[in-house]
C-alpha cells in the first residue's frame, strides 16, 4: 500500500457528495439507509463550525499503516502544524522527530520545501485553498496533509455517502469529552471523535481502508486548535533558508530528474 491509499479513498468519497446531493429525475427508489440522526446531526455541525472560522491553527498527529511485502503491517507517525487562514492562505509543517516538509500557499503561488535535501519548487496556484488543493494534485501529484480540515466544507459532508452511522456515546480524548461517532462507506469505514460542549472541533479520526485486504488504518490526533492568535501575510511567505536550492516541479506527466520536487 502506498502512503496516500487511504487518503486517495477520502477524497473519492468528497468527489461524489456532488453527484449523491444533486437532485436526479428517474431513479430507482433507494433502500432506507440505517443512519442515526445524532451521529449526523454532530458531524455536521464539526463541518460547519470550521467553515464558518476565518482562521485556525492545529497540530494532527497522525499513524499511518503500512502493509509490507510479507503482509505485516507496521505503524509510521509523522507530525502536521497546520496554519490556515481563509480563503486563501496556508502554512503546513510536516515532521517526524526532524523537520521533513513545509509548503506555503499564498493566495497565488504554492512553494514546497524539502527540509531535508534543501531543495524547493514554487508552482503558480488559483485563488482559494479549494481550487489549489485539486490543481496541485492534478499537475504535481502533490496532496496535502489533511487536506479534508483545509476545503471549504471540512470532511466535505461526508457522513451524506454514509450507508450506516452511529452514534457511541461520549468518551474522553486526551482528556476531552468527545461525541464518539462511526460511519460506514463503500470503501471506507470511519470514526470522528467532536468535542461536546460549544466548539464541536474534531480531536480524532480514525479511517479504515475496506478496499485494502489488510484494512490498513488512518489516525489522526488532533491537538492545540488555535483560533484566536493572529494569523499575519508573513506566515505564509516563503523565505529560502540559506544553501537552499530552488528546482523545477515536475509535472505528473513528466519524467522525474534528480533534483526535482514532487511529494
Amino acid at each position: 500500500m502506498n502512503s496516500t491509499s487511504i487518503q486517495a479513498a477520502t477524497r473519492a468519497l468528497l468527489l461524489l457528495i456532488g453527484q449523491m446531493l444533486a437532485p436526479q429525475s428517474g431513479r430507482a427508489e433507494e433502500p432506507a439507509k440505517n443512519i442515526d440522526p445524532k451521529a449526523l446531526e454532530i458531524i455536521q455541525r464539526a463541518s460547519t463550525y470550521l467553515a464558518a472560522v476565518p482562521q485556525f491553527s492545529v497540530s494532527a498527529e497522525i499513524w499511518e499503516d503500512f502493509v509490507q511485502e510479507d503482509g505485516r503491517k507496521l505503524q509510521f507517525t509523522k507530525i502536521v502544524d497546520v496554519k490556515l487562514r481563509r480563503p486563501s492562505w496556508v502554512q503546513l509543517d510536516v515532521r517526524t522527530s526532524v523537520p521533513k516538509r513545509s509548503f506555503f500557499y499564498n493566495g497565488k503561488s504554492v512553494t514546497m520545501l524539502d527540509q531535508k535535501t534543501g531543495f524547493y519548487g514554487k508552482a503558480e496556484a488559483p485563488g482559494t485553498i479549494d481550487e489549489t488543493i485539486l490543481a496541485m494534485e492534478k499537475k504535481f501529484g502533490i496532496d496535502f496533509p489533511i487536506d479534508d480540515l483545509l476545503v471549504s466544507k471540512p470532511f466535505g459532508n461526508g457522513a451524506a455517502m454514509a450507508t450506516a452511522a452511529q452514534y457511541y456515546g461520549v468518551e474522553p480524548v486526551n482528556g476531552i469529552t468527545c461525541h464518539h461517532l462511526a460511519f460506514q462507506n463503500e470503501g471506507i469505514d470511519w470514526q470522528a471523535w467532536v468535542e461536546a460542549g460549544p466548539v464541536p472541533v474534531i480531536r480524532k479520526v480514525v479511517i479504515t481502508d475496506k478496499l485494502e485486504k489488510s484494512a490498513p488504518q488512518f489516525t489522526a490526533i488532533l491537538t492545540a486548535w488555535d483560533f484566536v492568535t493572529p494569523l499575519p501575510d508573513f506566515v505564509f511567505s516563503f523565505d529560502p533558508p540559506a544553501g537552499s536550492i530552488k528546482v523545477e516541479m515536475i509535472k505528473v506527466d513528466e519524467p522525474e530528474e534528480a533534483g526535482s520536487v514532487t511529494k
